[in-house]
């Protein structure tokens, strides 16, 4: 994905979530847009929190999504089936969740992975 191809995505992203910011690496070609403030349903805290997305063959396949490692819900217990993952220099919490899809719309591919924290109890 170029510059400007990341320049539409994260102005997509700006429009659904407020500040989108590319944070792609030097000379990485898969997109990385930082989302600083999204907010999470009760309980899950902190809210809001940052979130990181991944764009890799987009649109073909769903970015990859993760959030801050320090997300927790009522019980103190990150989401279930969760993973960390090392990026851009720190430590993100990734986890599991099933869900269709197709389509080229960013905002709702992130609204789907978002899901998680409503259709999960603490």
């Amino acid at each position: 994905m170029d510059a400007a191809d990341r320049e539409v995505l994260r102005q997509r992203l700006t429009n659904a979530f407020g500040e989108a910011i590319d944070v792609t690496p030097e000379g990485e070609q898969t997109a990385h847009i930082l989302l600083p403030a999204v907010q999470l349903p009760d309980p899950w805290t902190p809210t809001p929190t940052r979130a990181l997305t991944l764009w890799e063959n987009w649109p073909g396949t769903r970015p990859l999504f993760f959030v801050d490692e320090n997300v927790v819900g009522e019980g103190g217990a990150p989401p279930r089936s969760n993973n960390t993952r090392y990026l851009l220099g720190e430590t993100w919490r990734g986890y599991s969740f099933n869900f269709n899809w197709s389509g080229d719309d960013p905002a709702r591919a992130v609204q789907l992975w978002l899901g998680r924290f409503t259709a999960e109890p603490s």
